[in-house]
């Protein structure tokens, strides 16, 4: 399988936006979960989950081209090219330009998905919420910690510390 998942080109993308949607969801949401008096509800959930996938399709996107389009540069550096910016006007510009795109819906879409997923589950019960955000978070780590040939132990701790970290802001900042 020589797929764009299978060499890696759109991990980056998935692991950003899932692990984004799922703070983003824990910190706007924290509050509100532990506020009894106001549940989560799905019209809730959504909108969280909105406003993380578009705050996070625009920063993705801008540091992915500066990061692609920085590359063009450096090489253009090394090839000794004269005139600066030829690689960026070439197919490789508008190849860095489609590759940040198609990696910046990846990302918007698993983070819109690594929101809700939480956010839905605590619509039936509200602790459910962070419970099962912290279980992705711990899987996303385990899976990191095997890809990159770390401790996927230390990874989902890492992860599932990070969460809860970010709970207990949320829960202070109470956003929502």
């Amino acid at each position: 399988m020589h797929g764009i998942f299978h060499r890696g080109g759109q991990i980056f993308p998935l692991v950003i936006g899932v692990t984004d949607g799922i703070l983003t969801a824990l910190t706007l949401a924290a509050g509100r979960i532990f506020e009894q008096s106001q549940p989560l509800t799905t019209g809730l959930a959504f909108r969280i989950s909105g406003a993380a996938s578009l705050s996070g399709v625009f920063v993705f996107f801008t540091a992915e081209y500066i990061r692609l389009r920085g590359e063009l540069v450096r090489s253009e550096r090394q090839l000794n090219l004269t005139a600066a910016g030829r690689l960026a006007t070439t197919r490789l510009g508008r190849a860095v330009l489609i590759e940040t795109t198609t990696s910046a819906v990846v990302s918007s879409t698993c983070n819109f998905l690594g929101a809700l997923i939480p956010l839905i589950a605590g619509t039936i019960v509200s602790w459910l919420a962070i419970v099962v955000a912290l279980l992705f978070l711990a899987l996303l780590g385990v899976g990191a910690g095997r890809a990159i040939h770390g401790s996927p132990f230390v990874w989902a701790l890492a992860l599932v510390v990070a969460g809860g970290i970010l709970t207990l802001a949320g829960i202070k900042f109470r956003i929502v």
